[in-house]
């Protein structure tokens, strides 16, 4: 069996009609021709429901000169150019074939020990300023992902980079016309877009920045959720109430690990950390800025370098009040 797709010049590309992942909206073929590259079909469902759109969207991505830059990024899966079957119907786009381990495995109390044996904190630091770099050049080109799910984000274990797939559901303007991003899951989602219809919903980088706080702390938390249950409430109630337990009167850090890990996390952090998610939960303009988090990150990177904070995933014991890193002496 053989599966074949037509290229925006007509020729004919042969596909391994075995997919190499699918999901709920598409499936993703490796192309045998060409090893670096894999092409996403979407179901028939999905194209009859809105494949005139999906075809749209990816068009002006693959095409708008003002996002030429986007296609050439190797941190990106971004849309190459659109497919169609040999009957001529669109079906899909290719893409830059990408490899790594999803963010989520990372960001998870025992996932990690299977893909990072020897997982640090400086290690976590730096593929987070590979993904938040990533993230200010979309910003730059007037792209938010708006769809901030971890298991889009895949880490390449050889290096600390971070590649994003699933481009195609992000807000993009492009060709003139926005690109609403439709889909989210509820709990990375802030106040003001809970229970809206997000494919008419214009995001901005303020609701970003909400989202990409929770990234931050999960990742940083080994998967905590910053308002998991805790007071009865779940994450997205607790969203909903900016209820964060931690930091002074937070209410309580959720018992395990999780008070080790925040008492030896750097204070500046801590502090951005709490304001985004206690005054920026109901007031924007609070939350802290994509830049803001570079340079809190990068500073973290130096001290960690310098031996000031615990590089442990698990810090056996809180942070003593008198802790000044491995390389200071203690201050009584």
């Amino acid at each position: 069996m053989t599966l074949t797709v037509l290229s925006p010049a007509g020729e004919r590309v042969q596909l391994n009609p075995q997919p190499l992942a699918q999901g709920g909206e598409a499936r993703v073929h490796e192309v045998p021709a060409f090893p670096r590259a894999v092409v996403k079909l979407y179901h028939p469902e999905v194209l009859a429901s809105r494949g005139d759109a999906l075809r749209q969207k990816i068009e002006a991505m693959s095409t708008d000169p003002k996002l030429a830059s986007l296609k050439e990024n190797p941190h990106l899966a971004w849309p190459l150019f659109g497919v169609r079957d040999e009957q001529g119907q669109w079906r899909g786009y290719a893409m830059r074939r990408v490899q790594g381990q999803a963010l989520n495995k990372m960001a998870h109390a025992m996932a990690y020990r299977e893909h990072w044996p020897a997982l640090d904190r400086l290690a976590v630091v730096n593929y987070l300023l590979s993904l938040f770099s990533t993230l200010q050049q979309l910003q730059q080109a007037g792209v938010l992902v708006g769809d901030y799910n971890p298991a889009n984000f895949l880490c390449d274990t050889s290096s600390y980079r971070i590649t994003c797939i699933d481009c195609d559901s992000w807000q993009v303007t492009a060709q003139g016309k926005l690109f609403a991003c439709p889909v989210s899951v509820p709990d990375m989602l802030p106040p003001e877009l809970l229970d809206k219809s997000l494919g008419q919903v214009q995001r901005t980088e303020r609701t970003e920045a909400f989202a990409i706080a929770i990234v931050l702390f999960k990742t940083l938390m080994l998967g905590r959720h910053p308002y998991d249950v805790v007071g009865g409430h779940g994450p997205v109630e607790n969203i909903r109430r900016g209820y964060f337990p931690y930091g002074l009167g937070g209410g309580g850090i959720p018992k395990g690990p999780w008070f080790n890990i925040w008492s030896h996390l750097p204070f500046k952090l801590k502090e951005q950390l709490i304001a985004t998610f206690k005054e920026g939960a109901h007031q924007p303009q609070h939350r802290t800025t994509l830049a803001h988090w570079l340079e809190l990150l990068t500073l973290y990177r130096k001290e960690l370098e310098k031996g000031w904070h615990d590089a442990a995933l698990r810090p056996l014991q809180p942070k003593s009040r008198d802790y000044r890193g491995h390389s200071q002496p203690s201050v009584a």
